[in-house]
């Protein structure tokens, strides 16, 4: 078990960029608001069944479409700038040995 007196702490958001945080909170948010709306739809479908809540579950549809476009964005240029840093390590590194 660790000493909870230790300065050392291992947790979900420490040793993440300010970029990687911002990028968390605000994806939470959205989630947040998205299930909200999800649950408030879903209640008033429930109560009161006459009503026509297509147009709110296809809003939310786009949202979850859009969000997971920009994820997949997101990584795609995290993976992009971790390849590149790679690469430009691996160039320094062989220039160094071979001086």
């Amino acid at each position: 078990m660790p000493d909870p007196s230790s300065t050392e702490r291992h947790g979900l958001l420490t040793g993440r960029t300010t970029g990687d945080l911002l990028i968390l909170l605000i994806a939470s948010t959205v989630c947040f608001a998205v299930l909200a709306s999800g649950a408030g739809l879903f209640i008033v479908s429930v109560l009161h069944p006459e009503s026509d809540s297509s147009a709110g579950f296809h809003a939310i549809g786009d949202v979850i479409n859009t969000l997971i476009g920009l994820l997949a964005g997101f990584l795609a240029g995290r993976t992009d700038a971790d390849l590149t840093r790679r690469r430009q390590i691996d160039g320094l590194e062989r220039h160094e040995f071979t001086e």
